[in-house]
């Protein structure tokens, strides 16, 4: 690459002038020692790897504004999207923008965690920035929003603004730390005294519409009066829309997508992450191995203004309570006793989980959770559909 060629000699360079050559090393690339910093930004380019497609994502629509954001605020920093990458492919996307100059590469999806770990290690002088991931490198930064303390918050207002006690989750279990917060959402529930809500689980894959389906309309036939959605496609907030059921979800642009029967929700906010992340290797003191883990009243997390028309009353004022322990750290949300589904204790009496142990949570449901199903079949390779690895602007 031309810029690293360049960056490399010049610094060499000005070393040398500065009568400081023998005293420090520079490593070949875009990484400068601690401390020192390039004079003048470089032309960055940022690519982003896509699990599923702009358009229909609500989580990949997270990264798309962030990409607006970078070009914008940044203003000598180009990006690019390539859609649809499957876990296998995604060496094969770093190398393609590789050779197209890119310096920057943003694996947007916690399924390339131990895929982004192998190129990093491969590829040393390009920066990686790993949603979800909780491995660093001097050339990668990863990224744990802690979105359950949210589905805590959300918990905690469903069972205030059920009527009828019954609610619905629809998850697909390759969500980020999809287990954490289903559990982190019926635990939320407990913080409401006396609460009978009856929780159910349904595990269903986000590209597989008609399993989707399939389980909202259980969940209505039910009598579910509100369903959470955490998806990756759009789809199942939309059926609950159809059928007239109150929804929560994950997703910035809930409120567009079920103006009538959404309640609230969260979703994430990963632009300043990103254009301070960017920014540091721009102008070249970029120090790398950082884990950053931001929760509630942090930029990455947020919620989704709640809907006064079908909210009740003083919802907002209980979820701005439980947000306030929560930031003050006067209730923890994985306090025990916390049993499983099988009445095992998982979290003892006294004791209470901390972020690493709940992202890191995996295969089990507390018992607030009367039943689980799964809707999709696991996927085989002839579900699996290539992407073309093309650059998108």
């Amino acid at each position: 690459m031309k810029i690293k060629k360049f960056l490399a000699l010049f610094l060499t360079g000005i070393l040398l002038i500065s009568g400081c050559g023998g005293g420090a090393t520079i490593d070949p690339g875009i990484f400068i020692n601690e401390g020192e910093v390039s004079p003048y930004p470089l032309d960055m380019k940022v690519g982003f790897i896509y699990s599923g497609s702009v358009g229909s994502d609500p989580m990949i629509a997270t990264f798309e504004s962030c990409r607006y954001q970078l070009e914008v605020t940044l203003k000598s920093v180009k990006t690019s999207c390539m859609e649809n990458v499957l876990l296998q492919q995604f060496e094969q996307a770093v190398e393609a923008y590789i050779d197209n100059g890119y310096n920057v590469i943003v694996a947007a999806d916690a399924k390339y965690n131990s895929a982004v770990v192998i190129s990093a290690k491969k590829h040393q002088d390009i920066a990686f920035i790993s949603f979800g991931g909780h491995d660093i490198a001097h050339n990668l930064s990863s990224v744990q929003p802690l979105l359950y303390q949210a589905a805590n918050v959300l918990g905690f207002a469903a069972a205030y603004n059920t009527v009828s006690n019954k609610i619905g989750l629809v998850i697909d279990p390759n969500m980020y730390n999809a287990y954490g917060i289903a559990n982190a959402f019926a635990l939320g529930t407990r913080e409401l005294p006396n609460s009978q809500t009856n929780l159910s689980v349904k595990w269903a894959l986000s590209n597989n519409f008609a399993d989707t389906k399939r389980a909202v309309d259980e969940f209505y036939a039910q009598g579910c009066d509100i369903v959470f959605v955490y998806q990756y496609e759009e789809y199942g907030i939309k059926r609950c829309e159809e059928l007239g059921i109150n929804v929560m979800a994950c997703a910035f642009n809930l409120p567009e997508i079920a103006p009538e029967h959404y309640l609230t929700g969260m979703f994430l906010n990963l632009d300043t992450y990103l254009i301070n992340e960017v920014r540091k290797v721009q102008y070249g003191n970029f120090v790398f191995g950082e884990l950053t883990r931001e929760g509630l009243f942090y930029p990455s997390v947020s919620m989704v203004q709640l809907n006064e028309n079908t909210c009740k009353e003083g919802t907002k004022e209980i979820m701005d309570k439980l947000m306030n322990l929560i930031y003050e750290g006067k209730t923890p949300i994985f306090g025990g006793e916390v049993r499983d589904r099988n009445g095992d204790v998982r979290i003892a009496k006294g004791d209470h989980w901390k972020s690493p142990q709940v992202l890191q949570l995996r295969a089990w449901l507390t018992n607030l959770i009367t039943s689980e199903q799964n809707m999709s079949a696991p996927l085989t390779e002839d579900d699996l559909i290539y992407s073309d690895l093309k650059m998108k602007d």
